[in-house]
């Protein structure tokens, strides 16, 4: 037995010996495993070789300068480097670390390769690696994504002809399906929409999650934008088929926006956003559902992000505040309750329409911190009122709540808990919603209602006739009152067609046992036809404006001096 023998025979690594005429010399019972005694790898290759080396430190997959028992023995040394071994033999790669070092022992050179198996520790690192770049639903995460995406439009401005798109694309009604059936519901639909979509794209590395419900898609190497259209059309009619989720059959649809890369657009950022600001608009069309960006959206959506911007420091801020509108008993002209209605004083552009930043707030979530803060507020005040005014124990406030706050589970205890923070009594407290709201949750918030309704406040349609103007679902949810939209009013006296339908929602009401509040009562002529009417509640300019909270108190006080 040599010397390497008794060093080397039983080492857990596999060790390769070759003297200085490139002949092997020794080879341990590991190296003969490992490479079936084809040491032709290490030191050159041949026509009839089954075995291929490829140096990965070096990152790159040429065969050049991979020999390496024949680099030691050019007097190379090295430590740990890390190859990969292709074999026709496996159908597996073999990650190899090898450790080389020239010997020279009686007047003669030797190389030694000790050479250790890392497969299984290479297998895992990888997969931890590719977890890290996939996201939990499918698809790369955000950061692989944008890195594919770059070199994507790296190559489109070296080669024109190599055009490059991306689709954004969102997912319709899964709020729905959250509230429906829960968010284990939601994250189920998340994942197998996805794999819809890594299917159409062929490769889960062009497709990823960016947020929530929103995903994208990369198109490279397409020919033109009809292409594009097309794709988005097939992805639709994909997404379009009915998903099975907890053994119920859901149907969903997605909003495509679609950007494509091009001189103007020099990185992935900017042709990301373009997407997604198309996808909004896609949103808007109930229609086509997909949209591609043109440059006039940049314009709208820059002062759209600079307003977003503003509206969420007002909220942290506190640079809102409230206004109230009497609600009057029609009959006798007096004050039974009041509105609560929330204003935005800018900092810099002054008092902001809430036709302006409402539905910015919505769109945005806002609309849910700005809720809570609006019925906390109105809550206080109307207590404050009730305990330094005489009278006033009947009154009511009334509070406009936004389907993004019944959106969430623990609606009815927030209510309940801002009652009991300021002391004032569920009955002096209406809470406001729109057709909207019902028809939206129409599944999921009959129960929630009709808990708020046992709490003893009463509940109102706000805006009525102004969204699905289906009177037929009423009779469904536990709700007090009707609230019929100015529009209604206005011109009542001289448009028979409106004056019709004003007649047949308060008849409606009255079968369903609704009280009716009209508002926009602006005219001696528009409250005569609402008293004929005998509607028994109205707000509006002939009776007052919305007023600070000074002068509602004083408004308040002077009423109540006047019944004493």
């Amino acid at each position: 037995m040599d010397f390497y023998s008794v060093l080397f025979q039983n080492c857990g690594d596999a060790v390769v010996v070759a003297d200085h005429r490139h002949q092997i010399t020794f080879a341990n019972s590991k190296a003969k495993q490992l490479f079936a005694e084809d040491y032709d790898v290490l030191m050159t290759e041949t026509a009839f070789s089954k075995s291929h080396l490829f140096e990965m430190e070096r990152k790159t997959e040429t065969q050049l300068a991979t020999y390496p028992l024949r680099n030691v023995l050019a007097g190379d040394q090295f430590c740990d480097r890390e190859f990969l071994l292709q074999s026709s033999r496996s159908s597996t790669d073999i990650w190899l670390s090898i450790t080389g070092f020239p010997v020279e022992t009686d007047a003669c050179l030797r190389g030694v390769l000790i050479i250790r198996d890392i497969t299984e520790q290479k297998v895992a690192l990888l997969q931890n690696l590719r977890r890290e770049l996939h996201d939990e639903f499918g698809g790369v995460t955000r950061a692989a994504f944008m890195t594919r995406l770059e070199k994507a439009i790296q190559q489109s401005q070296r080669d024109p002809s190599h055009l490059t798109a991306i689709l954004c694309i969102d997912i319709v009604r899964l709020r729905s399906v959250n509230n429906s059936l829960g968010y284990a519901a939601g994250d189920q639909l998340l994942g197998e929409f996805a794999s819809r979509l890594i299917n159409f794209a062929k490769s889960e590395d062009n497709v990823s999650r960016l947020r929530g419900d929103e995903f994208t898609i990369l198109l490279e190497g397409i020919n033109n934008q009809s292409e594009v259209l097309k794709a988005a059309k097939r992805i639709q009619a994909e997404i379009s088929e009915p998903f099975c989720i907890l053994n119920t059959e859901i149907q969903v649809e997605a909003s495509i926006g679609i950007a494509f890369a091009n001189d103007d657009c020099q990185t992935s950022e900017v042709l990301l956003r373009r997407a997604s600001i198309a996808m909004y608009e896609a949103k808007k069309s109930l229609r086509e559902r997909h949209c591609i960006f043109e440059n006039s959206m940049q314009t709208d959506n820059h002062g759209t992000l600079q307003w977003e911007m503003s509206l969420r420091k007002a909220v942290a801020n506190h640079e809102f505040f409230l206004e109230y509108q009497p609600i009057f008993q029609i009959k006798t002209r007096q004050i039974i309750g009041l509105e609560s209605l929330v204003r935005w004083n800018h900092p810099t552009q002054g008092r902001v329409s809430p036709g302006q930043f409402i539905p910015l707030a919505e769109r945005t979530g806002l609309i849910v911190p700005l809720g809570w803060w609006v019925l906390e507020e109105s809550c206080r005040q109307m207590k404050t009122w009730q305990d330094e005014i005489p009278n006033t124990e009947s009154f009511f406030v009334s509070v406009n709540m936004s389907s993004r706050q019944f959106s969430q589970e623990d609606v009815v205890q927030k209510i309940q808990d801002v009652l009991n923070q300021v002391g004032l009594s569920a009955k002096s407290l209406k809470i406001e919603i729109t057709e909207g709201v019902l028809i939206e949750h129409s599944s999921s918030i009959i129960q929630k209602l009709e808990a708020i309704r046992d709490m003893g406040i009463t509940l109102s349609i706000d805006d009525f006739g102004t969204g699905y103007s289906s009177l037929s679902y009423l009779h469904r949810f536990p709700v007090d009152t009707l609230k019929i939209d100015r529009s209604f009013i206005e011109n009542a006296d001289a448009d028979y067609e409106k004056l019709e339908i004003l007649q047949s929602v308060v008849r409606l009401a009255w079968n369903l046992g609704l009280e009716v509040v009209a508002e926009g009562i602006e005219t001696e002529k528009h409250y005569a036809r609402i008293r004929a009417l005998r509607c028994e509640s109205g707000q509006g300019f002939l009776f007052s404006k919305p007023l600070a909270a000074n002068a509602m108190g004083a408004l308040m006080q002077q009423q109540s001096m006047a019944r004493q």
